[in-house]
């Protein structure tokens, strides 16, 4: 009887250490996953943090590239001043002498300019009014005084054309001479060369940055 009891109570201690070993070892799994659970959220928060700096640090390089350049690193905006002081001088300055001739408003025989520059009233209001739109694009941005500087360039080299083919008729209501001519075509020719070939890496990214804007 003894030794049935002795055996018994053997046995019963060893289911307990049993159990006892098998909640300890369930505990050190709950431990051990519960950490690598809080390890891997801090690792994703310190990811997460970084890229985040990361884009931040990439908008703010995009916005200083993307600048929209200054008067004098844009040849299109420093063309547009250039060109809009040199009208704005011929434009007032003419309205001075665009009466010489006796002429009226739109006439074959206006005034001379530095005894060169055939010249009318009319004449002079156009320039003024192109020395106006080069400097509201020059002050303004590039891609506008691209744009301009394209168009006032058409226009001049059609001027241009008109003023040699029109100068000895009565067509010629703006009282164009050689002189005037010449002047058209060299100021368009520049203005075009200008307009097709200056500022393609500033066009392209102040574009690309309105695009994502």
């Amino acid at each position: 009887m003894g030794d049935s009891s002795g055996a018994g109570n053997a046995g019963l201690r060893s289911k307990a250490t049993a159990v006892l070993q098998q909640v300890s070892g369930q505990r050190d799994t709950g431990r051990s996953s519960t950490g690598t659970r809080a390890a891997g959220g801090v690792r994703d928060q310190r990811d997460g943090g970084q890229s985040y700096s990361a884009i931040v640090a990439q908008e703010e390089e995009t916005q200083v590239a993307v600048k929209e350049p200054s008067i004098t690193a844009s040849p299109n905006r420093a063309l547009a001043m250039t060109a809009g002081t040199l009208f704005a001088i011929w434009g007032i300055l003419g309205f001075f002498f665009a009466q010489d001739g006796g002429g009226a408003f739109f006439s074959r025989s206006g005034g001379f300019l530095w005894n060169s520059f055939g010249l009318n009233p009319a004449l002079c209001g156009l320039w003024t009014i192109l020395a106006a739109a080069f400097f509201i694009v020059g002050l303004g941005n590039t891609i506008g005084s691209r744009a301009v500087n394209l168009v006032i360039g058409v226009v001049l080299l059609v001027l241009a054309v008109y003023g040699f083919v029109f100068s000895n008729t009565s067509a010629n209501v703006f009282a164009l001479n050689t002189t005037d001519n010449v002047f058209h075509a060299i100021v368009a020719v520049v203005l075009l060369l200008t307009a097709l070939g200056a500022d393609k890496e500033n066009l392209r990214a102040l574009r690309a940055a309105g695009a994502r804007a």
